[in-house]
């Protein structure tokens, strides 16, 4: 528990250890100063995927939750969609919310929510090192629910040092009927009010500035702690104590109409303000009031006064009354008594009264501030700490430069939101809106930091990862499709399980294959439920194990619930949630409800990679990875892949496809698929069909040249029909980060390949990896000679010209026609420059590359944002 540390409320605490999942820490050693305690940091994950707690050396940064319906699912760090067509939509008479957390749902006991709380279902889960990816299915907050929740949310965390983490998000929509979401919390967080006190938002050149003051969440001022990313540095702080101004009445009246009140800094109000002041209205005007049960006050220390009469009410209070951190001192300025508050909840409720907190009784306030007592409002402390002094926390969230008003997932521009709420949260909610659509098969991305340091070092921290925070949304797919993922199962069985990529099962069936990522060809998750000793495979989250339908409950959805027995449906527990990848609808059908999925099914049916000491008995089903250490007393039926490393009693039956190491005493009777691995004594009189693999004592009297296709993968040329996807290892290309920095190399003259790019650009030949060492913008076939420096694959290999080729030989493509000659070869060089990106005669850029004018595009439109169509 870090309750020690953190001080949460009594009915959180007892469901922590059920919340919590995962822990990330950082202790940083960066400069060797005192200045580390400062960036280094431990971070609690909850089962939901949300960032229950984040200590930093200032403290518990992350607020404490509402009420005991909101157990770590409601004022932490998470992502929430909303679908506005549904949010409060009425089904027979009644309004349900639509709101699916990053967390988890709202704890009811008449739901059974509460004991324990449910939480986002984990679906897969991969931490080590620096890093911690989860997938979680998120969930309708509000239960029941007649809404569906087909999102799966993706949360990456990843320790960048230097007290910054980096916080990716990512929404996938898998739904198959048509439903928009448009209404996004990216993320959505409170900051503890009592640790960090002070907000802080940077201006458009990057400095920092104190917020103040702070109205509450949703705020009565919600144009000024309602705006967009673009009219910021790109990041927002919050500290532990800056200093602040002398307090200043917000309010303002019209002199011509005092009853009229407006906001001092009001561009609207009439001319004829005056700074509004407050007196005592009434005799004994205190009373005691129960305000502090509400908002976690100290027991008794509310009261009421009437201070104005108004036309309208000042109905919320303000943060730079008091609220946590922000004590005021009330004065009346005709005796000099005073009294402290740290909480001004309501300025004129009702036109009339002032609640607030206070030190003192009402009957000594009563006494002291009679009628007409001029009362001055005075903040307790406005001294700050210099900012090298304190800690701070800082949200890197980009100022939203990828919006040009061209992208069709966008209907605003993103924005922040914020305010200060009560005592009883001890919270700021922070929230950046993502203001776009989010549509079925389509994948919502985000990018954002959040530092903590010394106050002093946020400037320079800030505006340096600004740029790389963006946001964006693209359809399943467009990102790649991850690994391949193949179910097997075998004849009869009610058991089966998954392979990856080329992983061996032996003896199975082929159920269905799909990827570990969406894509449009398998857009479906599949999921593996259980409930006791129920089991479905389906692509429905909400079916029963028990029954394998979806439970009908007058439309209501609970998937909190499953069926234990069959008779007394009362008898409920919780299913668990396993992905087993993503596939097209219904290609796993065959999967029988009940089938039992095992993890280690395809290891358990493939034969050892290291052979056995002794022979035995019976042979393997398939042939081992490894040769036997000892001879077989009955020779194998067909040949081993690899030779046995001792002479066999009696020889094989058929040629081995690979050379034993040293020469036999008796020749073979017929010639070996493969040379010798041994020179020749004497040169060859004329050229052998397949070269030698170490050079000969004579050469030969021939050079070796030959023909390859326009591409061949892995020889290090960005050639015709590659680029950074298809050959990443010929061509370079960034398709991470934001979308105005992406490109991808191609060869050849054009290519619709997205952000494609020449390979003349610079960037093709700056990567500091083997990629992109040549460019060739032809579309001929390549001619090579053995000796010209380059290694062009297909005919030339390390074999036979280890001259040009390392050992590491490219990928074979068919076999050119080889040539030998002993004129000197015509070489078809491939260009290699760092020439300006332009197209050429005949060429044109791909999707989103950049351009000055429609010829330059392969689309023949170069939209208004220089970026091709």
């Amino acid at each position: 528990s870090t309750d020690y540390i953190s001080d949460w409320k009594d009915y959180q605490l007892q469901w922590e250890d059920d919340a919590f999942d995962t822990e990330m820490t950082h202790v940083d050693l960066s400069s060797g100063d005192d200045d580390d305690e400062r960036r280094s940091w431990s971070l609690r994950l909850g089962k939901g995927g949300q960032i229950m707690s984040l200590i930093v050396n200032s403290g518990e940064s992350i607020a404490n939750q509402a009420s005991a319906s909101a157990i770590w699912n409601d004022l932490v760090q998470q992502m929430v969609a909303v679908d506005g067509s549904k949010n409060y939509a009425t089904v027979n008479g009644t309004a349900y919310a639509n709101y699916i957390h990053g967390s988890g749902v709202y704890a009811y006991a008449s739901e059974g929510t509460n004991n324990p709380p449910f939480y986002n279902p984990k679906l897969a889960m991969n931490c080590g090192g620096n890093d911690c990816t989860m997938i979680h299915w998120g969930q309708q907050a509000h239960v029941p629910t007649p809404w569906d929740s087909p999102l799966l949310y993706y949360t990456r965390y990843r320790n960048c040092g230097n007290g910054i983490i980096q916080y990716d998000m990512a929404m996938y929509h898998f739904g198959k009927t048509t439903q928009t979401f448009t209404y996004f919390n990216t993320p959505w967080t409170g900051v503890r009010t009592s640790t960090f006190p002070h907000m802080m938002l940077s201006d458009t050149f990057g400095n920092l500035y104190d917020k103040h003051p702070l109205n509450n969440f949703p705020s009565d001022r919600n144009a000024d702690q309602l705006r967009n990313m673009d009219t910021t540095g790109g990041f927002t702080t919050f500290a532990e104590q800056v200093s602040i101004p002398p307090y200043e009445t917000p309010f303002c009246v019209d002199s011509t109409n005092p009853s009229n009140w407006y906001y001092c800094d009001d561009a609207t109000a009439p001319a004829t303000l005056e700074r509004f002041a407050f007196d005592v209205k009434v005799s004994n005007s205190a009373q005691a009031t129960g305000h502090w049960q509400s908002y976690g006050l100290t027991t008794g220390s509310t009261v009421r006064m009437r201070w104005c009469q108004l036309s309208s009410a000042m109905t919320q209070g303000n943060g730079g009354w008091g609220s946590p951190g922000r004590v005021v001192v009330i004065t009346n300025e005709n005796t000099g008594d005073a009294f402290e508050s740290d909480f001004v909840i309501h300025y004129c409720w009702s036109d009339n009264y002032t609640y607030m907190s206070a030190n003192e009784t009402s009957t000594w306030i009563n006494a002291k501030f009679p009628l007409g007592s001029a009362i001055r409002v005075a903040y307790k402390d406005t001294s700050g700490l210099p900012p090298d002094q304190q800690g701070a926390l800082t949200f890197v969230h980009g100022q939203n430069d990828e919006f040009d008003g061209s992208l069709p997932y966008y209907y605003s521009k993103s924005r922040l939101r914020f305010g200060l709420t009560n005592a009883n949260r001890d919270g700021t909610v922070f929230t950046t809106n993502f203001m776009g659509y989010l549509r079925n098969e389509e994948v919502y991305y985000s990018r954002k930091f959040m530092v903590t340091d010394v106050l002093s070092n946020m400037e320079q921290v800030g505006n340096d990862l600004k740029t790389e925070a963006y946001e964006e949304v693209v359809s399943a797919g467009a990102r790649g499709s991850g690994e391949s993922i193949t179910l097997y199962t075998s004849d009869g069985s009610l058991f089966f399980g998954a392979g990856i990529g080329t992983e061996a099962c032996p003896e199975t069936i082929v159920v269905c294959q799909g990827n570990s990522s969406p894509t449009s060809q398998t857009p479906r998750p599949l999921f593996y439920i259980q409930c006791g000793s129920n089991t479905v495979v389906t692509h429905d989250p909400y079916t029963d194990p028990y029954s394998g339908s979806v439970p009908s409950d007058n439309g209501f959805k609970r998937p909190y619930q499953c069926q234990l027995d069959e008779f007394d449906t009362t008898k409920t527990g919780r299913a668990s949630w396993k992905l087993l990848g993503f596939f097209a609808d219904d290609a796993c059908a065959s999967l029988e409800q009940h089938s039992t999925y095992v993890s280690d099914y395809c290891e358990q049916r493939t034969p050892s990679a290291s052979p056995s000491m002794v022979s035995s008995d019976i042979p393997s089903v398939v042939s081992s990875s490894s040769p036997s250490k000892v001879a077989s007393s009955i020779p194998t039926v067909t040949a081993s892949n690899t030779p046995t490393i001792t002479a066999s009693l009696s020889p094989s039956k058929v040629t081995s496809s690979t050379p034993t190491i040293t020469a036999s005493d008796i020749p073979t009777i017929t010639s070996s698929i493969s040379p010798s691995k041994v020179a020749s004594s004497t040169p060859s009189i004329t050229a052998s069909d397949i070269p030698t693999i170490t050079s000969s004592i004579s050469p030969s009297q021939a050079e070796l040249c030959g023909t390859n296709p326009a591409s061949t993968p892995n020889n290090g040329i960005c050639e015709a029909g590659e680029d950074c996807t298809n050959s990443p290892n010929d061509c370079y290309g960034e398709l991470d980060g934001k979308p105005q920095r992406r490109f991808c190399c191609h060869g050849g003259s054009s290519s619709l390949v997205a952000y494609g790019t020449l390979c003349t650009d610079s960037r093709c030949s700056s990567s500091s990896s083997s990629s992109s060492s040549g460019c060739n913008l032809s579309n001929d076939p390549v001619t090579w000679c053995c000796g010209d420096g380059v290694c062009a694959g297909g005919g030339e290999t390390s074999n036979n010209c280890p001259q040009d080729c390392s050992t590491n030989n490219p990928v074979t493509t068919p076999a050119p026609t080889v040539v030998v000659t002993t004129a000197a070869p015509t070489l078809s060089s491939p260009v290699v420059t760092t020439a300006a990106p332009t197209p050429p005669t005949g060429g044109c850029f791909g999707r989103n590359a950049w351009c000055s004018s429609n010829g330059e595009c392969c689309s023949g439109n170069c939209k208004n944002n220089g970026k091709c169509a």
